[in-house]
């Protein structure tokens, strides 16, 4: 089933037959007490939890111990393996009560509790570890499984019988053959791919469904609307008393929407918030698998779909009712609000470590542009846009005066069409050389259309465009004083979706275009 931008958001009554999703604590209670040990168990299980999630590695000497990470860098101060580094020497690691346990001591801690265990697998060697262990437990203490799918075809051969959550990274629903290797029980999606016609085709394959991680009240309150039957999350306490309030004074109408301004002023805080966090993720995350889609020069990495992953978690813990449309992973449905994201325009550029990429995150209101950011993670730069209220790069407001701007000596920008010229390329070359005007191709649209609001460039045009890719660029050229062209002339919000387009410094504007038409009518 491949979801429609267009679906409706179909959830239950906003005021009744609501009920609370089950609460899985996420690795314990890692608000409280430190994540995946004995203390954080207990934590989660007094507060109610009805499933605790846990992260099992296995040790050198085959014991199987709570650990999220490949390494014990992050949370125990070693850098080393945890499978390299026998038992006896993992337990020595923290003080007091604060170490990691075993999980055979946390299945007889919970032995004749009311929590139930979820155990998160990222590796087949250590779901056979888990699973025998599982399997040499005489105890009574429920345990479901979830991790990649060959972690979860070794836990099959150990225990057939094994309750098992099926983790879905995917906004189109799962068939039935999906389902036919490892039988599931539950689909369980991170939020970033949480919606409607997934919860419904989900039910109806017999299975429950699961959110994670869900930390904040309104998520929780539009994913129990959705009918998700369970919500991972690190905050239990929190996320139970919105439930209880909701319960108690009644659950939001999910048919109101706040005012316009609200919105565009939430959407700006975390939009700049969000494009910081993609500029350190993208700085520091080295580029792992590169594969290809279209065509052998369409390239995507490991980091495009990490960062859209994290774009959709953000914004759908804040606007949960908000459509969405990822380059990597589509269109998913919401209200008249859309976003729009390209998490890395320029991959070509990064699969081969040129430092010239961006990210674009746009935001419309029934196909107006709202807010719109671009990030520059190689010069750590934010130019950020809101309609009616201007562009800004850093604290320095944009804004392109009226004087008259000659071409010569001016740089204009474009991008190829794929990797082949546009139709008029080598017209438009030639013109603007006439001019003693340069031309520059440096791989990132979104980039060569921001850079002409902060008056880098005297123009930049694209051979089709793409809210993914340009829609927050467009608004900043807007909102900084430049014009925005097609072939017909100026326009005020978006060019039509797949037209070649043009923007302008004002005083450049009408020489700029006249060549520029004039080059792809003599194509």
């Amino acid at each position: 089933m491949t979801l429609s931008p267009e679906a409706p958001t179909a959830v239950p009554d906003g005021r009744h037959g609501v009920r609370p999703p089950r609460l899985v604590a996420h690795r314990g209670a890692p608000r409280v007490r430190r994540e995946n040990t004995m203390p954080a168990v207990a934590v989660a299980e007094a507060l109610g939890a009805e499933t605790i999630e846990i992260d099992v590695r296995r040790t050198a000497d085959g014991v199987a111990v709570l650990l999220h990470d490949e390494t014990l860098g992050r949370m125990w101060g070693d850098a080393r393996c945890v499978s390299a580094v026998d038992w006896c020497d993992v337990a020595r690691l923290g003080n007091g009560l604060d170490r990691i346990p075993r999980l055979d001591d946390v299945l007889e801690r919970l032995d004749g509790c009311r929590s139930t265990l979820l155990v998160d697998l990222a590796d087949a060697s250590d779901a056979m570890v888990a699973a025998r262990t599982v399997a040499a437990f005489r105890g009574t203490t429920g345990v479901a499984w979830r991790g990649a799918p060959e972690a979860m075809s070794a836990l099959r051969s150990v225990l057939p019988d094994a309750d098992v959550w099926l983790a879905w990274e995917s906004l189109e629903a799962p068939t039935a053959a999906d389902l036919e290797e490892l039988a599931p029980s539950t689909l369980d999606l991170d939020i970033a791919f949480l919606t409607p016609c997934t919860v419904e085709a989900a039910h109806d394959l017999g299975l429950q469904v699961s959110a994670r991680t869900v930390d904040d009240d309104e998520p929780a309150l539009w994913a129990a609307r959705l009918g998700v039957d369970a919500v991972v999350t690190n905050d239990v306490a929190s996320v139970r008393a919105a439930y209880a309030a909701a319960e108690r004074d009644g659950w939001p109408d999910p048919d109101r929407e706040p005012g316009e301004t609200e919105v565009a002023s939430r959407a700006q805080a975390l939009a700049h918030r969000i494009a910081h966090e993609v500029i350190a993720f993208t700085r520091e995350h080295p580029v792992g698998s590169v594969t290809t889609k279209a065509n052998p020069a369409d390239l995507v990495t490991d980091v495009d779909r990490l960062v859209e992953q994290h774009v959709r978690s953000r914004v759908r813990t804040v606007f949960p009712s908000h459509g969405f449309t990822g380059e990597e992973y589509g269109a998913a449905p919401g209200d008249r609000h859309r976003w729009f994201l390209d998490p890395v325009d320029g991959t070509t550029n990064l699969a081969n470590g040129v430092p010239w990429t961006s990210m674009s995150l746009c935001l419309t209101r029934g196909g107006s542009p709202l807010v719109g950011v671009v990030a520059d993670p190689w010069r750590g730069e934010v130019l950020e846009a809101r309609r009616g209220r201007g562009a800004m790069l850093r604290d320095r407001p944009l804004r392109l005066d009226d004087a008259p701007r000659a071409l010569a000596g001016a740089v204009v920008g474009t991008e190829l069409d794929g990797h082949r010229p546009w139709a008029g390329f080598g017209a438009f070359l030639d013109a603007l050389a006439d001019r003693s005007c340069t031309l520059r191709v440096q791989g990132s649209g979104t980039l060569t259309i921001a850079q002409v609001a902060a008056g880098r460039g005297i123009g930049g045009c694209v051979s089709a465009f793409d809210p993914i890719d340009h829609g927050a660029a467009v608004l900043l050229v807007h909102e900084a004083g430049g014009v925005v062209l097609t072939r017909s002339g100026p326009v005020d919000g978006f060019p039509p979706v797949g037209e070649p387009f043009l923007v302008a410094h004002p005083g450049a504007a009408d020489e700029l275009h006249a060549v520029w038409t004039a080059a792809l009518a003599a194509d």
